[in-house]
Protein backbone atom coordinates (compact mmCIF):
# COMPACT_ATOMS: atom_id res chain seq x y z
CA UNK A 1 0.00 0.00 0.00
CA UNK A 2 1.65 3.32 -1.39
CA UNK A 3 2.68 5.56 1.40
CA UNK A 4 -0.08 8.62 2.27
CA UNK A 5 1.13 12.36 0.81
CA UNK A 6 2.80 14.91 3.46
CA UNK A 7 -0.05 17.51 4.52
CA UNK A 8 -0.85 20.78 3.07
CA UNK A 9 -2.21 23.66 4.52
CA UNK A 10 -2.88 27.31 2.67
CA UNK A 11 -3.84 30.84 3.65
CA UNK A 12 -4.71 32.15 -0.31
CA UNK A 13 -6.99 34.62 -2.08
CA UNK A 14 -9.84 32.86 -4.36
CA UNK A 15 -7.87 33.65 -7.14
CA UNK A 16 -4.94 31.56 -6.48
CA UNK A 17 -6.93 28.29 -6.14
CA UNK A 18 -5.73 26.64 -9.46
CA UNK A 19 -2.10 27.70 -8.82
CA UNK A 20 -2.68 26.27 -5.14
CA UNK A 21 -4.00 22.90 -6.81
CA UNK A 22 -1.00 22.99 -8.96
CA UNK A 23 1.25 23.59 -6.24
CA UNK A 24 -0.29 20.21 -4.23
CA UNK A 25 -0.26 18.02 -7.24
CA UNK A 26 4.10 19.05 -8.38
CA UNK A 27 4.85 18.79 -4.51
CA UNK A 28 2.76 16.06 -3.70
CA UNK A 29 0.99 16.79 -0.61
CA UNK A 30 -2.75 16.97 -0.06
CA UNK A 31 -4.53 19.04 0.41
CA UNK A 32 -6.55 19.17 3.97
CA UNK A 33 -7.31 22.93 5.20
CA UNK A 34 -7.43 26.35 3.40
CA UNK A 35 -8.32 30.20 4.86
CA UNK A 36 -8.55 33.47 3.78
CA UNK A 37 -8.63 37.01 5.11
CA UNK A 38 -12.07 37.13 4.11
CA UNK A 39 -13.96 34.35 5.90
CA UNK A 40 -16.85 34.16 2.51
CA UNK A 41 -13.72 33.88 0.39
CA UNK A 42 -12.42 31.10 3.01
CA UNK A 43 -15.71 29.29 2.97
CA UNK A 44 -16.17 28.81 -0.88
CA UNK A 45 -12.39 28.09 -1.19
CA UNK A 46 -13.16 25.23 1.65
CA UNK A 47 -16.41 24.12 -0.16
CA UNK A 48 -15.21 23.47 -3.76
CA UNK A 49 -12.03 22.58 -2.65
CA UNK A 50 -13.77 19.71 -0.68
CA UNK A 51 -11.51 20.42 2.56
CA UNK A 52 -11.60 21.78 6.02
CA UNK A 53 -11.89 25.97 6.36
CA UNK A 54 -9.92 27.80 8.99
CA UNK A 55 -10.84 31.18 9.41
CA UNK A 56 -7.62 32.58 11.61
CA UNK A 57 -4.22 32.21 10.09
CA UNK A 58 -2.68 31.80 13.89
CA UNK A 59 -4.63 28.60 13.98
CA UNK A 60 -4.31 27.58 10.90
CA UNK A 61 -0.32 27.50 12.17
CA UNK A 62 -0.71 25.92 15.15
CA UNK A 63 -3.67 23.61 14.47
CA UNK A 64 -2.36 22.06 11.68
CA UNK A 65 1.78 21.87 12.80
CA UNK A 66 2.46 18.87 11.05
CA UNK A 67 1.60 20.10 7.61
CA UNK A 68 3.22 22.05 5.44
CA UNK A 69 2.32 25.83 4.90
CA UNK A 70 1.76 27.81 2.46
CA UNK A 71 1.04 31.83 2.68
CA UNK A 72 -0.33 32.93 -0.96
CA UNK A 73 -2.77 35.84 -0.03
CA UNK A 74 -0.90 39.23 -0.21
CA UNK A 75 0.22 40.82 2.74
CA UNK A 76 -0.82 37.86 5.23
CA UNK A 77 2.66 37.01 6.32
CA UNK A 78 2.89 39.52 8.76
CA UNK A 79 5.43 40.38 11.30
CA UNK A 80 3.49 39.20 14.35
CA UNK A 81 3.21 35.60 12.82
CA UNK A 82 7.19 35.32 13.11
CA UNK A 83 7.36 33.63 16.73
CA UNK A 84 4.39 31.45 16.06
CA UNK A 85 6.32 30.34 12.47
CA UNK A 86 9.47 29.49 13.94
CA UNK A 87 8.41 26.82 16.25
CA UNK A 88 6.10 25.04 14.10
CA UNK A 89 7.05 21.54 13.08
CA UNK A 90 6.77 21.83 9.34
CA UNK A 91 8.22 24.27 7.20
CA UNK A 92 6.36 27.44 6.18
CA UNK A 93 6.56 28.60 2.49
CA UNK A 94 5.46 32.29 1.23
CA UNK A 95 5.00 34.03 -2.00
CA UNK A 96 4.21 37.24 -0.69
CA UNK A 97 7.24 39.22 1.00
CA UNK A 98 7.51 39.64 5.09
CA UNK A 99 5.08 42.83 5.78
CA UNK A 100 5.26 45.34 8.43
CA UNK A 101 6.43 48.49 9.98
CA UNK A 102 10.06 49.01 9.28
CA UNK A 103 11.04 49.58 12.71
CA UNK A 104 9.39 46.32 13.79
CA UNK A 105 10.88 44.25 10.88
CA UNK A 106 14.64 45.15 11.57
CA UNK A 107 14.09 42.72 14.79
CA UNK A 108 14.34 39.97 12.25
CA UNK A 109 17.71 41.26 10.23
CA UNK A 110 20.03 38.35 9.93
CA UNK A 111 17.87 35.80 11.30
CA UNK A 112 16.72 32.96 9.93
CA UNK A 113 13.29 33.58 8.16
CA UNK A 114 10.23 32.68 9.53
CA UNK A 115 9.29 31.45 6.45
CA UNK A 116 10.88 31.26 3.20
CA UNK A 117 10.25 33.02 0.29
CA UNK A 118 9.56 31.21 -3.27
CA UNK A 119 10.41 31.00 -6.12
CA UNK A 120 13.97 32.83 -5.75
CA UNK A 121 15.98 33.97 -8.72
CA UNK A 122 19.10 33.08 -6.30
CA UNK A 123 17.85 29.43 -5.70
CA UNK A 124 17.70 28.85 -9.78
CA UNK A 125 19.72 26.91 -11.97
CA UNK A 126 20.47 29.40 -13.91
CA UNK A 127 21.81 31.84 -10.99
CA UNK A 128 24.31 29.06 -10.33
CA UNK A 129 25.12 29.22 -14.31
CA UNK A 130 25.54 32.93 -13.87
CA UNK A 131 28.30 32.47 -11.23
CA UNK A 132 30.01 30.15 -13.46
CA UNK A 133 30.49 32.23 -16.14
CA UNK A 134 31.27 34.88 -13.26
CA UNK A 135 33.98 32.45 -12.76
CA UNK A 136 35.52 32.78 -15.75
CA UNK A 137 34.83 36.23 -17.10
CA UNK A 138 35.05 38.53 -13.91
CA UNK A 139 32.00 40.45 -12.31
CA UNK A 140 29.82 41.77 -15.12
CA UNK A 141 29.52 45.62 -15.99
CA UNK A 142 26.08 45.48 -16.14
CA UNK A 143 22.78 43.21 -15.79
CA UNK A 144 19.22 43.05 -16.65
CA UNK A 145 16.51 41.18 -14.28
CA UNK A 146 12.42 40.63 -16.13
CA UNK A 147 10.65 39.35 -13.32
CA UNK A 148 6.70 39.24 -14.54
CA UNK A 149 3.27 37.31 -13.31
CA UNK A 150 -0.08 37.51 -13.48
CA UNK A 151 -2.37 38.88 -10.50
CA UNK A 152 -3.35 35.50 -9.56
CA UNK A 153 0.50 34.53 -8.97
CA UNK A 154 1.66 37.16 -7.10
CA UNK A 155 1.91 40.94 -6.44
CA UNK A 156 4.52 43.91 -8.56
CA UNK A 157 5.94 43.94 -4.53
CA UNK A 158 6.72 40.41 -4.68
CA UNK A 159 8.57 40.34 -7.92
CA UNK A 160 10.62 43.68 -6.87
CA UNK A 161 11.62 41.81 -3.46
CA UNK A 162 13.29 38.95 -5.66
CA UNK A 163 14.60 40.62 -8.17
CA UNK A 164 16.25 42.62 -5.46
CA UNK A 165 17.56 39.34 -3.52
CA UNK A 166 19.33 38.48 -6.80
CA UNK A 167 21.01 42.05 -7.17
CA UNK A 168 21.77 42.54 -3.58
CA UNK A 169 23.72 38.92 -3.59
CA UNK A 170 25.38 39.17 -6.97
CA UNK A 171 26.30 42.55 -7.39
CA UNK A 172 26.40 44.09 -3.95
CA UNK A 173 23.68 47.04 -2.86
CA UNK A 174 23.38 49.45 -5.02
CA UNK A 175 24.48 53.30 -4.42
CA UNK A 176 21.52 54.95 -6.07
CA UNK A 177 18.14 53.55 -7.03
CA UNK A 178 15.63 54.89 -9.56
CA UNK A 179 12.49 53.64 -9.95
CA UNK A 180 9.47 54.66 -12.23
CA UNK A 181 5.65 53.42 -11.60
CA UNK A 182 3.19 52.53 -13.78
CA UNK A 183 -0.64 51.44 -12.28
CA UNK A 184 -2.31 53.73 -10.41
CA UNK A 185 -0.97 55.50 -7.26
CA UNK A 186 1.53 54.39 -4.72
CA UNK A 187 0.52 52.81 -2.14
CA UNK A 188 1.12 53.19 1.79
CA UNK A 189 0.95 49.21 2.00
CA UNK A 190 3.72 47.81 -0.34
CA UNK A 191 1.86 44.74 -0.57
CA UNK A 192 -0.97 46.36 -2.74
CA UNK A 193 1.63 47.35 -5.00
CA UNK A 194 0.13 46.57 -8.17
CA UNK A 195 1.01 47.47 -12.17
CA UNK A 196 4.42 47.86 -14.12
CA UNK A 197 7.90 49.49 -12.82
CA UNK A 198 11.44 49.80 -14.05
CA UNK A 199 14.18 50.42 -12.06
CA UNK A 200 17.65 51.89 -12.45
CA UNK A 201 20.67 51.09 -10.24
CA UNK A 202 24.10 52.35 -10.29
CA UNK A 203 26.52 50.51 -8.13
CA UNK A 204 30.57 51.13 -7.33
CA UNK A 205 33.30 50.80 -10.13
CA UNK A 206 30.73 52.41 -12.68
CA UNK A 207 28.14 49.26 -12.91
CA UNK A 208 24.92 49.64 -13.67
CA UNK A 209 21.76 47.21 -13.58
CA UNK A 210 17.87 47.61 -14.82
CA UNK A 211 14.92 46.15 -13.78
CA UNK A 212 11.43 45.59 -15.41
CA UNK A 213 9.27 44.20 -12.93
CA UNK A 214 5.11 43.93 -13.57
CA UNK A 215 1.92 41.65 -12.15
CA UNK A 216 -0.11 42.18 -15.06
CA UNK A 217 1.46 39.80 -17.32
CA UNK A 218 2.04 36.09 -17.63
CA UNK A 219 5.04 34.15 -15.72
CA UNK A 220 8.72 35.14 -16.71
CA UNK A 221 11.81 35.49 -15.04
CA UNK A 222 15.16 36.69 -17.42
CA UNK A 223 18.31 37.81 -16.64
CA UNK A 224 20.71 39.23 -18.96
CA UNK A 225 24.38 39.42 -17.65
CA UNK A 226 27.25 41.99 -19.67
CA UNK A 227 30.73 41.81 -19.57
CA UNK A 228 33.33 42.94 -21.25
CA UNK A 229 32.98 41.13 -25.02
CA UNK A 230 31.05 38.31 -23.14
CA UNK A 231 27.44 38.16 -22.30
CA UNK A 232 25.28 35.23 -20.88
CA UNK A 233 20.86 35.25 -20.27
CA UNK A 234 19.29 32.45 -18.52
CA UNK A 235 15.56 32.19 -17.58
CA UNK A 236 13.11 29.43 -15.91
CA UNK A 237 12.84 27.08 -18.95
CA UNK A 238 9.74 25.35 -19.43
CA UNK A 239 9.58 25.14 -15.48
CA UNK A 240 5.93 26.27 -14.41
CA UNK A 241 5.69 28.44 -11.40
CA UNK A 242 3.58 25.54 -9.49
CA UNK A 243 6.83 23.49 -10.27
CA UNK A 244 9.17 26.21 -8.49
CA UNK A 245 7.12 26.94 -5.32
CA UNK A 246 6.60 22.90 -4.97
CA UNK A 247 10.65 22.99 -4.60
CA UNK A 248 10.46 25.40 -2.16
CA UNK A 249 9.06 22.23 -0.06
CA UNK A 250 12.43 20.20 -0.73
CA UNK A 251 14.52 20.03 2.07
CA UNK A 252 17.22 20.02 -0.66
CA UNK A 253 16.63 23.60 -1.02
CA UNK A 254 16.42 24.98 2.44
CA UNK A 255 19.59 26.61 1.98
CA UNK A 256 19.57 30.59 0.03
CA UNK A 257 17.05 32.04 1.91
CA UNK A 258 16.56 35.89 1.65
CA UNK A 259 17.33 37.92 4.73
CA UNK A 260 13.76 40.07 4.49
CA UNK A 261 14.46 43.20 6.26
CA UNK A 262 17.17 43.99 4.50
CA UNK A 263 16.11 43.30 0.74
CA UNK A 264 12.55 44.91 1.89
CA UNK A 265 14.93 47.63 2.66
CA UNK A 266 16.40 47.86 -1.09
CA UNK A 267 12.67 48.00 -2.06
CA UNK A 268 11.43 50.67 0.12
CA UNK A 269 14.21 52.84 -1.90
CA UNK A 270 12.51 52.11 -5.14
CA UNK A 271 9.35 52.62 -3.80
CA UNK A 272 10.39 56.06 -2.26
CA UNK A 273 12.06 57.17 -5.47
CA UNK A 274 8.31 56.10 -7.51
CA UNK A 275 6.57 59.24 -4.98
CA UNK A 276 9.18 60.97 -4.81
CA UNK A 277 10.76 60.89 -8.60
CA UNK A 278 14.05 61.18 -7.61
CA UNK A 279 16.68 58.64 -7.08
CA UNK A 280 17.20 56.98 -3.65
CA UNK A 281 20.32 56.11 -1.44
CA UNK A 282 19.58 52.52 0.18
CA UNK A 283 22.25 53.15 2.45
CA UNK A 284 19.97 55.58 4.52
CA UNK A 285 16.88 53.00 4.51
CA UNK A 286 19.90 50.03 5.47
CA UNK A 287 21.56 52.64 8.18
CA UNK A 288 18.27 51.55 10.09
CA UNK A 289 19.56 47.71 10.13
CA UNK A 290 23.32 48.42 11.41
Amino acid sequence: MPAAYPHLVAWISPSQEALLKAVAKEAKLKLVAVGSSNKDDGAALSATLKIERCDDIRTMATQFDDAFFLIGEAGAYEHSLCELLQHRTKPTITITPLSGEIDLLMHEAGKTPAAKFVPLMRRSIGFGQILDETDQFGMPAAAHCTVLCSPHEGTLWSRLFDAMDFVDHYLGAPDLVHAFHSGGNIPDEPNKLRGHMTVQLRFGDQRCATLFLSDQSSWKREVLVLSDNHSVTVDDGDVSLASLIAAGFSEEQTQHTADAPRILALCEAARLSCLTGNSEQPSKVLGMFQ
